[in-house]
């Protein structure tokens, strides 16, 4: 594989992430599918080719997601070079992310209650000029 030491975290979790997917595919999909034609009903034929088509999409999506994490060079570097940032990243402190969680929510709040405000006082005002006779 292409320079596999580097990007070996960001490769392992999207592989995790790509299995997830096609599990989900595979199972939710295929085997509902499956299951409901080996119960039998009218529409059982269409229930086998439902799971034949999402069995195929599973398999698609895996083997593309493995070309793609493990073979193709341009998505290689990119996940490279996220790792590389990814260390540059300079993470805040928890009192920090406290205060700045605090102001964030504090700011949501006052823009919320303005926005109410402005909503209200726009309504009541639509209200008097329909009162007046008015169509709007």
């Amino acid at each position: 594989m292409y320079k596999w030491p580097q990007g070996r975290v960001i490769r392992i979790a999207c592989l995790i992430l790509a299995a997830v997917v096609v599990a989900d595919l595979a199972w939710n999909g295929g085997y509902a599918r499956f299951e409901a034609y080996r119960q039998g009903g009218e529409a059982s034929a269409r229930q086998l080719g439902i799971a034949i088509g999402f069995a195929t999409v599973a398999a698609i999506a895996a083997i593309a997601a493995l070309v793609a994490i493990g073979f193709h060079k341009v998505a290689v570097d990119f996940l490279i070079e996220v790792e590389q940032e990814m260390v540059k990243v300079e993470w805040p402190k928890p009192d920090a992310l406290w205060k700045s969680t605090v102001v964030i929510a504090i700011a949501i709040v006052v823009l919320t209650a303005i926005i109410f405000g402005i909503d209200a006082l726009l309504l009541w005002s639509l209200d008097s000029l329909r009162s007046l006779g008015g169509h709007f």
